[in-house]
């Protein structure tokens, strides 16, 4: 009687197929988490390094006027320009690359990197504007805070991150917690930290954490 010398190999079953599409279920979950967690990691550190910038321009600005900062609104050569219009500040962060367009008219628009990428990636209305990204902390008064005036730069806060309708000084419900339940804050003295709900309560209970209401002097 001929045998087969080469018997042939049974398939998976069923179970062993089971078992495999739970082991690549598993894996991409692992992997689709790791992925969101390294997002929102990258998110949080772009925000963070676009913040410390800001305020590191305002005190160059503040530098070269008198010891005064950007103030919220301003009229140059004329126009009328918003805290991140304004070309006098917008060429402290754009250096070299600042441009003028058309009659000589400053170029102060702002690259996508320069934006909050949380904010970005949602495509609300407005995201292309730098001020749907973070807020401005001065006062509202004019003219701009002076240096001086800032009596603790280490625990009052210059830039925060903020949605569109965050105009200025007094808009404080407008902060935006949208890393992990945190906002951004950057200070005068020029580093930057996460802060919850609670970290921005108990610091605004403090005089240090806002600037001052008002300003005085030349």
């Amino acid at each position: 009687m001929k045998t087969n010398r080469f018997p042939r190999s049974p398939g998976f079953t069923l179970v062993e197929l089971l078992v495999v599409m739970v082991i690549v279920v598993v894996l991409v979950a692992i992997s689709a988490t790791a992925v969101f967690r390294f997002r929102k990691s990258a998110d949080k550190t772009l925000a963070t390094s676009n913040l410390r910038q800001l305020q590191a321009a305002n005190a160059a600005y503040a530098g070269e006027h008198n010891g005064r900062f950007v103030p919220p609104n301003a009229t140059v050569d004329g126009v009328r320009y918003e805290w991140f219009e304004n070309p006098d500040f917008v060429s402290q962060i754009k250096g070299d690359a600042a441009t003028f367009i058309s009659a000589g008219t400053p170029d102060t628009s702002f690259p996508i990197s320069m934006m909050d990428p949380a904010v970005v990636r949602a495509k609300p209305a407005g995201y292309k504007s730098l001020k749907a990204s973070y807020g401005y902390t001065t006062p509202s008064a004019t003219p701009a805070g002076r240096q001086a005036q800032i009596t603790d730069a280490s625990r009052t806060a210059a830039f925060i991150t903020a949605d569109a309708a965050f105009a200025d000084f007094g808009a404080k419900a407008n902060i935006a917690y949208r890393h992990s339940g945190k906002a951004i804050a950057a200070f005068y003295d020029g580093h930057a930290e996460p802060l919850s709900t609670s970290d921005v309560s108990k610091k605004s209970a403090t005089d240090a954490f806002w600037p001052p209401s008002s300003v005085t002097g030349p």
